[in-house]
């Protein structure tokens, strides 16, 4: 670490569940010598991860007029270098403040407000996967939903904001798609594609470049997250992902991109988050360490990430653990 001794504090915005990623931040600290504390902000007492901390703190909802202010209060307090953040609306929201935070001395790991506009909602990611000519399932009009016969089936609706998979469904009969087209929110009607679906994570250093990329088979999803997954270096994949994210206005750290390898070959995307998704911990355990690159990074020291450091063919199987803790430390 060469003369640098400042302390290196980070918070978690919206900590959550997060409980593996947490761990592997403060791991990464730990093996850089870097002295510091890892913070966890929620909203709610009892999200699982506050209890892994150095400290949790209880921060207003994101939707509150009063959240921005209090995480700035918490950072100038505890003296925090880095925040991350790890729900879609709180990065919407800190977008738009990265230069004040940045003038505290405060890195928010955030893309700018351009490239979380279009990771927001599936609308406008669909909108800038076709105007940049990035292969995606073709998402219907009014019209066409409205032409369309049994033999066009089955077809996928959706609601264009949602997350965790919550309202998606396989429509294969005319009634089915009469039903979750009148009772899906926001509903978008979606050809629907075949293949095997991966969930990638693209490390882009803090230039905008693309310095590693783990595609990640999903081999079993409960309630919206991978509970079983595999890691695959295929080059198709790794190439195609490469060409979406260096068509965003702006992507830095790691961007969760989610695709299927369909079977003549060709990579069709459905989504991008920019942050850590919640398959990430196989991704570290493969080898490749977002958490020490972005600290390598921010302490201005040379950054390991690499495109062939990472290892094929390694599987998680996710299971349920628990945190006990004394009632009155959630209430």
């Amino acid at each position: 670490m060469g003369n640098v001794v400042k302390e290196f504090n980070i918070l978690f915005a919206a900590a959550g569940r997060r409980v593996s990623l947490l761990r592997s931040f403060r791991k990464a600290m730990d093996d850089l010598g870097l002295k510091g504390k890892v913070f966890a902000a929620d909203a709610g007492s009892s999200a699982p991860a506050s209890f892994v901390a150095d400290e949790r703190v209880l921060v207003p909802r994101v939707d509150s007029a009063d959240y921005i202010s209090s995480l700035k209060t918490i950072c100038q307090d505890r003296d925090i270098s880095l925040v991350i953040s790890l729900i879609d609306t709180d990065l919407t929201l800190l977008s738009h403040h990265k230069t004040e935070f940045a003038e505290e001395g405060i890195t928010l790991l955030v893309c700018d407000e351009e490239t979380n506009a279009i990771c927001f909602d599936k609308l406008s990611s669909y909108e800038f996967f076709t105007a940049n000519d990035i292969n995606t399932p073709e998402v219907l009009t009014e019209d066409e939903v409205a032409a369309l016969t049994l033999d066009d089936l089955p077809i996928m609706i959706k609601p264009w904001d949602g997350s965790c998979s919550v309202g998606v469904n396989i429509v294969t009969t005319m009634d089915e798609l009469a039903f979750y087209k009148a009772n899906t929110h926001h509903a978008m009607v979606q050809r629907l594609i075949q293949g095997d679906e991966y969930t990638c994570d693209a490390y882009v250093d803090f230039s905008g470049s693309v310095r590693c990329v783990v595609p990640r088979k999903r081999l079993e999803t409960r309630a919206g997250e991978v509970s079983k997954g595999l890691t695959v270096n295929d080059p198709v994949i790794i190439e195609a992902v490469i060409d979406c994210v260096n068509k965003l206005p702006h992507a830095v750290g790691c961007m969760t991109i989610q695709c299927f390898k369909e079977p003549d070959g060709s990579v069709s995307f459905i989504e991008i988050n920019p942050r850590f998704g919640g398959g990430h911990p196989l991704t570290i355990h493969a080898g490749a360490n977002f958490p020490k690159w972005i600290l390598q990074e921010l302490m201005d020291v040379q950054c390991d990430a690499s495109f062939d450091g990472w290892q094929d063919d390694l599987a998680m199987l996710r299971f349920d653990d628990e945190i006990i803790v004394k009632g009155s430390e959630i209430r």
